[in-house]
């Protein structure tokens, strides 16, 4: 049976993304087959589209870490047909064929059930970036934050994590400063989700020589990597705690361990791909419980597969602001 979908094929040595038919015999295995509703557009699979990573190992390939749809069929009784199920993340869009297409395989493991209350566009609002934030909040809490502990600084606050962490973090109470390139466009928006504060990206993107700087914010949850994480440590408080989710700007960490002796702050990396079930259904448990979905929906830009392409060319330039959901 033929479906459309984005396939990335290589051409001359480059990885080129396309809306395309293809069969449906070319799905990998796996005990859960999906019909897809709605997939999403993250910066890992535009990433992954252009293979800038390098981590599609085989072509043709289908990106697409998030869907949600229904079940076809499954060979496990903990799906029956016709269930909502969400799924994000496992190596899925990465080194298994993912959910930028009609239908898509997972395994049982992988999946969430989508509550009643929640409709498909919402819950492929949150996808991977909404577990994302929940999981570095919960980190945060699990550390001893509190809302009284002093201002939280969200660095790529336009993206997808930085997003759905300003409107966490306001919905539990927390005072957010929300860090962006895009100061004088979205300044309004990100205070429509949320944000205290709107404040210029610039502020961290060089290094400066002091080891310490004044002592700004309780915590941060970083999606940008680099000299911004950098610069945000060395602003923490005492005891601050700092939550690395992105490696967008760079990879290497330019830090003293002045800091973490002086300030006894902690940096602590969050990796959505792999967290154990356990408590990843946790996580999902509170996000579908707070999670404010008038306010959520602000930050959702529906779009149609066959614009993957070019929406992701514009994400890698930072053009997008908000959460790409894709109608497919």
């Amino acid at each position: 049976m033929i479906m459309e979908a984005i396939v990335i094929e290589k051409e001359e040595e480059k990885a080129v993304p396309k809306f395309k038919n293809i069969d449906e015999s070319t799905l990998p295995e796996g005990n859960v087959l999906v019909k897809v509703n709605y997939s999403a557009l993250n910066y890992s699979d535009a990433a992954t589209m252009f293979n800038i990573w390098n981590m599609v190992e085989s072509f043709p390939h289908i990106p697409g870490i998030d869907f949600v749809g229904t079940v076809i069929r499954s060979s496990n009784e903990k799906f029956n047909k016709g269930e909502r199920v969400l799924h994000t993340s496992h190596g899925v869009g990465y080194n298994r064929f993912g959910g930028l297409a009609e239908k898509a395989v997972s395994n049982d493991d992988w999946l969430i059930k989508v509550p009643d209350s929640v409709t498909d566009i919402q819950a492929m609002g949150l996808g991977t970036v909404g577990l994302t934030a929940m999981l570095a909040i919960n980190e945060l809490e699990t550390n001893g934050l509190i809302p009284d502990d002093g201002k939280v600084l969200v660095t790529g606050a336009t993206g997808g994590v930085g997003s759905l962490s300003i409107q966490l973090l306001h919905q539990l109470g927390y005072i957010v400063v929300a860090s962006t390139g895009k100061v004088d466009s979205s300044s309004k928006y990100l205070k429509s989700i949320g944000a205290s504060e709107v404040i210029d990206r610039k502020e961290f993107e060089n290094q400066t020589l002091e080891s310490l700087e004044e002592e700004n914010y309780a915590a941060f949850i970083d999606s940008i990597g680099g000299n911004t994480v950098s610069r945000a440590i060395k602003q923490l408080q005492y005891e601050g705690i700092g939550i690395s989710t992105g490696i967008v700007t760079g990879l290497d960490l330019d830090i003293s361990l002045a800091p973490f002796v002086m300030r006894g702050i902690k940096l602590i990396g969050i990796n959505s791909v792999y967290t154990e079930k356990e408590k990843r259904e946790r996580a999902w448990k509170r996000l579908f419980e707070i999670v404010d979905f008038d306010n959520l929906e602000k930050s959702i830009i529906i779009e149609p597969l066959k614009s993957v392409p070019e929406l992701a060319q514009n994400m890698l330039a930072g053009k997008n602001v908000g959460r790409i959901v894709i109608n497919v």
